[in-house]
């Protein structure tokens, strides 16, 4: 066995001992029964078990990916947290042009709807 593959079986049987799962692709792999008269047929168990095999492949990626996935998501809502806030200094206008800015921000808005989609369904007010 190459020396990626012994460290992709490692990596799976730590995720899967986290999650609580015994089985790893390696260990059905592994698995020998004993033979015995009216057994099952050895040829059909282990093509059954590589399938088995095969879905342990594919649930440990996705495994993988999620976690990845949510790493980076944490790791971005750390980074907002942490990320300065704008300073927006109203202190010098009043009520009434406040109102004007926000009026104008909102045609704005309607306006950039308009134009990226003219239809009216994807943009409930």
């Amino acid at each position: 066995m190459d020396e990626h593959m012994k460290r992709r079986l490692d990596k799976q049987k730590q995720l899967f001992k986290q999650l609580g799962i015994q089985l790893d692709a390696l260990s059905i792999h592994e698995k020998q029964f004993k033979n015995k008269m009216r057994g099952y047929d050895p040829d059909e168990v282990d093509a059954f078990l590589d399938e088995i095999i095969k879905d342990y492949e594919r649930f440990y990626a996705n495994i993988a990916d999620l976690m990845d996935k949510w790493q980076e998501q944490q790791a971005t809502i750390r980074d907002l947290k942490n990320a300065p806030k704008p300073a927006a200094d109203f202190s010098g206008l009043d009520r009434r042009q406040l109102e004007d800015i926000v009026k104008q921000l909102e045609y704005s808005v309607r306006q950039l709807k308009v134009r990226l989609r003219p239809e009216n369904d994807y943009f409930p007010e």
